[in-house]
């Protein structure tokens, strides 16, 4: 089995056991992924937060983000264009348009920003640090840019019963900084290359 057939099947098992996962620990247990988050993490001042709206059975990043709004920190979400991904001003209560992949992102209007750190959702994570997502590459190719420009983090949102032995990655892949799950939060070492 090559590579792209052997994420392909991960990511399908990933999906029905992070459906699961979902349905097992409820809606309290994104709350506790927040308290988690916010216990562990110090906040530059300043920093802006990027975050996601949840679909399907992801873990909900929205409880964080509403303490760190009320923390006085700019917030942002993706939304896609073409094969890039751009992140626009977005704060809680803000409306949402229905973007690619029926995602809920902020609309043209809402203005650009350049997030310090990414909160990002994942199909699978693995004791390295690298993240399973949905095929499309967006926040791999973000990271990259980024990373070649400035300090800018990625904190993965997700149920502890997520991770796997390893995760299926080629030089294209980024790794993430931490995993933050009901369980605990877990950092991994990038090592600059």
């Amino acid at each position: 089995m090559n590579k792209s057939n052997g994420k392909q099947a991960l990511r399908n098992s990933a999906l029905a056991a992070r459906e699961r996962l979902a349905e097992a620990a409820g809606p309290r247990a994104s709350l506790t992924i927040a308290r988690r988050l916010l216990g562990d993490f110090v906040f530059m001042k300043g920093a802006i937060i990027a975050g996601y709206a949840a679909v399907q059975s992801e873990a909900d990043p929205f409880p964080i983000m509403a303490t760190l709004a009320k923390q006085g920190h700019a917030l942002c979400l993706p939304q896609t264009r073409g094969k890039d991904l751009i992140f626009r001003a977005w704060k809680p209560g803000d409306p949402l348009v229905v973007g690619r992949m029926n995602v809920p992102e902020p609309n043209d209007k809402a203005r650009e920003r350049r997030p310090d750190l990414l909160l990002v959702p994942l199909l699978a994570f693995d004791k390295a640090g690298y993240r399973l997502g949905y095929g499309a590459g967006y926040y791999d190719r973000y990271l990259h840019e980024a990373r070649a420009k400035r300090t800018i983090y990625a904190i993965g949102i997700a149920y502890a019963g997520q991770e796997v032995d390893d995760v299926p990655h080629d030089e294209t892949d980024e790794l993430l900084d931490a995993v933050v799950t009901e369980n605990g939060v877990t950092r991994f070492r990038r090592d600059a290359s």
